[in-house]
């Protein structure tokens, strides 16, 4: 093993300028879709309505970084450490997309009260519940600066994690 991480070490740790700028991209993502003005927006929707706008704006996302290359629609990915990254990268994206989350809640209705669990069962829920847990241990109780990190920050580091897997690389290699 020892020997093999000598062998590998420069391939495991790099990363790519498409790489980086993916994970900037999708934290970027995370704060637009997060605002008070987005929530509200489709809080005003009905449920095709709202699920028909989610949709197109994953779609649309999807297309506009597969035409700007930072995507591909069939990666060849053909081993478990590829597929991982791939479900990290998707983890990430649905979390800055996707609003079933107690913040959505609260920006909607103006309390956490009675949050249904399912709201905890998805992406953006259980990144949610893990950064106020962490913010709350930290002492730091501040819902703009939880929703910066849930929606935010954390994906982008998910997505860099994940793309590093995806290529079996961690290093920054410029932005070209």
């Amino acid at each position: 093993m020892d020997e093999f991480l000598k062998r590998n070490k420069t391939r495991m740790f790099e990363l790519s300028g498409r790489d980086v700028t993916l994970a900037v991209a999708i934290g970027v993502i995370g704060f637009v879709f997060s605002t008070r003005t987005w929530l509200l927006f489709l809080n005003g929707l009905n449920v095709v309505l709202g699920c028909l706008v989610y949709y197109i704006v994953l779609y649309a996302m999807l297309l506009i970084f597969s035409k700007l290359k930072l995507i591909i629609f069939a990666p060849k990915i053909g081993n478990v450490r590829g597929t991982v990254g791939l479900v990290l990268l998707t983890f990430a994206l649905f979390v800055t997309v996707s609003s079933e989350n107690p913040y959505a809640q609260y920006i909607t209705t103006g309390s956490f009260g009675g949050a249904s669990p399912i709201f905890f069962q998805t992406e953006d829920g259980i990144t949610w519940l893990f950064v106020t847990q962490v913010l709350g241990v930290l002492g730091i109780v501040h819902i703009e600066l939880a929703r910066i990190f849930a929606f935010s920050i954390v994906p982008a580091l998910v997505a860099l994690v994940g793309l590093s897997l995806i290529g079996g690389r961690v290093k920054l290699n410029g932005f070209a």
